[in-house]
């Protein structure tokens, strides 16, 4: 057995992650701006407005995507029988990747914006922000998830981090038992949302706690499962063979692509009733999305590698490797170019010419100090961390 198996790589997803990222950013920033998501193009009325309205559901794909590829090394051990990394190791990998950026980001926007601007109204209550995003326990508090002045967007990294503490547990048990183990976490995800949904007279902090993703992560960590079964079946198939299993990847993409699409139509149409419908909308279609979104993972995943150029390119990777710090940093930045640049909000709501051009810096400008951070401090933080990391084994 090799002690250091070849990292798998599949092109595609590089593309589907940055896209991901992308449609909850764009989301975000519609909200400052209102800017019109219909218009005629090439003569047909494209109207794109319930896909921006419901953006945030891509937080969902997110991290079915992350369970997929956090489980696919274990995976591989269970099919292929190559190692993967222990639980130290894995918790360094993990830590390596996601501690400078959320750290940084953290610091800023305690120093630079939280402090200079008032927005605590005592050193109590910013020492007990503070104190919950070190810990990743600020999700927890209405105070600290819904009020904080600190990035509103970081509650996804937290629930990242939870689920990071049981995955090990949790991938060790699935490879022994894999139904009972995802069966048992789906049903875990399934009843925090049931009951919230039922008993919660108000669910703004319980649709987003790390349990209500329970049978997400399963569902990616199965989704690993099938991909490497095909995978394997693949490198010995006959040509009839590969051509049948493109042609269903690609039946795969158009069938996710079509459930992104229902489940957002749907979603749309709850969330236009009220806020409280809008929450519970999230519990009841966030399995089935993460669904679609499974189908089109798959398909891609199984394309053949030219097919797979077009969400793998250096571009797609570029925007894929900044896609963490863009995640992080979109938001505020939006929110505090608004405030400073555009503040009269009736003008730049009536203007379609103040909404392109915010929207355009906002993205621009994301997407630079994104760059910045990643090249700048993220990646050379994680060599430095994966440094202390014993040689031998797989990062996954």
């Amino acid at each position: 057995m090799p002690k250091t198996p070849e990292k798998l790589d599949i092109p595609a997803l590089h593309g589907l992650r940055a896209l991901m990222v992308f449609m909850v950013a764009y989301y975000h920033i519609w909200q400052q701006s209102w800017l019109p998501q219909y218009g005629r193009v090439l003569g047909q009325w494209i109207n794109g407005d319930y896909i921006v309205r419901t953006g945030y559901l891509f937080v969902d794909g997110m991290l079915l995507l992350s369970g997929f590829l956090l489980f696919l090394p274990y995976a591989r051990q269970m099919m292929e029988r190559t190692p993967v990394p222990d639980t130290r190791r894995f918790f360094l990998n993990r830590a390596a990747r996601i501690l400078p950026s959320y750290l940084f980001c953290v610091l800023v926007m305690l120093a630079l914006v939280a402090l200079p601007q008032g927005m605590y109204a005592s050193w109590q209550e910013g020492a007990a922000d503070v104190l919950a995003h070190l810990t990743f326990t600020f999700p927890f508090f209405y105070q600290t998830n819904l009020q904080t002045p600190l990035n509103s967007a970081l509650w996804t990294v937290a629930v990242e981090v939870q689920f990071y503490l049981l995955f090990p547990f949790l991938a060790r048990r699935a490879q022994r038992w894999p139904a009972v183990t995802l069966m048992l976490m789906a049903l875990a995800g399934l009843l925090w949302r049931g009951g919230a949904a039922v008993w919660a007279e108000d669910t703004s902090l319980l649709v987003n706690q790390m349990p209500a993703f329970l049978d997400v992560y399963a569902l990616g960590m199965a989704g690993a499962m099938v991909y490497v079964r095909l995978r394997l079946w693949l490198a010995q198939a006959d040509r009839l063979s590969r051509t049948a299993l493109s042609l269903l990847a690609a039946g795969l993409v158009a069938l996710g692509i079509w459930g992104v699409l229902a489940t957002l139509g749907m979603q749309c149409e709850q969330g236009l009733k009220g806020y409280e419908e809008l929450r519970l909308g999230q519990l009841l279609w966030r399995l089935p999305f993460a669904a679609a979104v499974l189908c089109a993972t798959l398909g891609l995943a199984l394309m053949p590698r030219r097919a797979q150029w077009l969400m793998g390119n250096r571009l797609a990777r570029f925007a894929s490797a900044i896609s963490y710090n863009f995640y992080i940093w979109h938001q505020v930045l939006a929110v505090q170019m608004r405030e400073a640049w555009f503040a009269d909000v009736s003008a730049l709501h009536s203007d379609i010419g103040l909404q392109w051009a915010y929207t355009v810096l906002s993205i621009s400008v994301s997407i630079l100090v994104a760059a910045a951070v990643t090249y700048g401090l993220e990646q050379p933080l994680s060599r430095r961390i994966k440094a202390i990391i014993p040689k031998g084994g797989h990062l996954a």
